[in-house]
């Protein structure tokens, strides 16, 4: 019998030189929480992302090695890397209101300092409608659930005058500046984003400000208008394949090696092209793509392959990032007040368990080993309690594979998840291919 692979699908203008005068860039920045006053509260949270989202979060990037998914010596997933020095029973986030408009952190795990350096840009006319802007402290609970901890109002005044502010918000005392953007707001990196690199690696090591062409973390805010443009060649596995060579927006994926493209770009996303990472979102770049930034974080850019040690080449980029002039398409794109965005995470991050489910592909594959038709496709659901231990079923399975479902089924149940507060149900569908 042949080789088989898997399939992992993850169940996930113009250039503006200048910015209006009329634009604040506020950031949360901390805040220092009393834990005697907070009401009754349960066992301590857990980090709802992955090691790359924490990277791409600035005020996570200190607390990096206490997310994601670190797998020891003998192969044993561990979640998370390391015990988090502090055990608060709270994961604060925050979240500001201003009319319709609404911006939120994300929570910072178990903590009562917990720092979010989350940065959004406000349209100042939207304080003379507004006149006031709310704002909430939350403990996130579990996947959309958050627990209300306290509330302020910020007259509009305060929020139009640049410096640090504070503000008494329940039990916390949160910390946040305003910033006046001017003509000169606009901001370009250049650098090259190398193809023999893990993206979560780059992400790991990367400067936060502007450099002379080291590759770059780009801080940016939400709200703010990003465009990347990119150039050049990369080779994915140089030395086996020497004449393979990809631009920024990849090559066709061969179906039974899409397990090599990084989690969340593996169904119908081109190998080997640029990717990207802002804050806890990921999504295609290609050669060239302009947005407005849904969420503030750090920009990381990489290509879409796991095996990076035999890749060559690299991809040249430059970013421009430069604040709105709140058009209706800008104004559109931004979080409103009751929308499907105004609301906390939603359980596990996907890439967590691709991750996870990667580093048992083996396992997974010895299923197969005796089928005789292992063709098709597997449908498994993951019920994750709050111990991180997984119950795991076959949603569906091709005819030829109901027997495979089950024995990986019984596989899976023995592996560990991150605890979320609560449970999570994620369903993961898996493609079997003969090479």
């Amino acid at each position: 019998m042949g080789k088989f692979s898997l399939t992992l699908a993850a169940g996930l203008c113009l250039f503006a030189s200048s910015a209006l005068a009329g634009n604040l860039k506020i950031t949360i920045s901390s805040a220092t929480i009393s834990g005697k006053k907070l009401p009754a509260a349960g066992e301590r949270g857990s980090i709802p992302f992955s090691d790359l989202a924490c990277l791409a979060l600035p005020g996570l990037r200190s607390v990096a090695d206490a997310c994601g998914v670190h797998v020891d010596k003998d192969g044993v997933t561990l979640l998370p890397a390391r015990e988090l020095t502090e055990k608060a029973p709270v994961d604060p986030m925050v979240r500001f209101e201003f009319g319709e408009r609404v911006v939120r952190t994300y929570p910072v795990p178990s903590t009562l300092k917990p720092k979010w350096e989350y940065s959004f840009v406000l349209d100042e006319a939207t304080l003379d409608t507004a006149k006031e802007g709310k704002l909430f402290l939350y403990d996130y609970v579990s996947g959309e659930k958050e627990s209300e901890l306290g509330k302020a109002t910020v007259k509009a005044a305060e929020l139009r005058k640049p410096g640090k502010h504070k503000t008494t918000v329940g039990p916390a005392t949160i910390e946040w500046t305003v910033e006046a953007l001017g003509d000169n707001a606009s901001r370009r990196y250049t650098y090259s984003v190398p193809a023999n690199q893990q993206i979560a690696d780059l992400a790991r090591t990367a400067e936060t400000k502007q450099t002379n062409g080291g590759y770059v973390a780009v801080p940016v805010a939400e709200g703010e208008i990003v465009e990347v443009r990119a150039t050049g060649t990369v080779q994915p596995n140089v030395k086996k394949y020497p004449d393979r060579k990809a631009g920024p927006d990849g090559i066709a994926t061969i179906s039974t090696k899409v397990q090599f493209n990084q989690p969340g770009f593996r169904d119908g996303q081109n190998h080997a092209a640029l990717i990207g990472q802002l804050g806890n979102t990921s999504f295609m770049v290609g050669a060239r793509r302009k947005w407005t930034a849904e969420t503030s974080g750090y920009l990381i850019l990489a290509i879409n392959d796991l095996k990076t040690a035999d890749n060559g080449g690299a991809f040249d980029v430059e970013v421009d990032v430069f604040a709105p002039a709140f058009t209706p398409k800008e104004e559109s794109q931004l979080k409103k007040k009751g929308s499907k965005a105004d609301a906390g995470p939603v359980g596990l991050d996907p890439r967590i368990v691709q991750q996870i489910v990667d580093t048992h592909t083996e396992e997974l594959l010895g299923c197969v080993s005796k089928a005789k038709d292992p063709n098709g496709d597997v449908v498994l659901q993951f019920l994750i309690a709050a111990d991180g231990r997984g119950v795991v079923s076959v949603d569906s399975a091709s005819p030829n594979l109901k027997e495979v479902g089950a024995c990986m089924a019984e596989r899976a149940s023995a592996w560990k998840f991150p605890p979320p507060r609560g449970t999570a149900v994620v369903r993961y569908p898996l493609h079997l291919a003969a090479d």
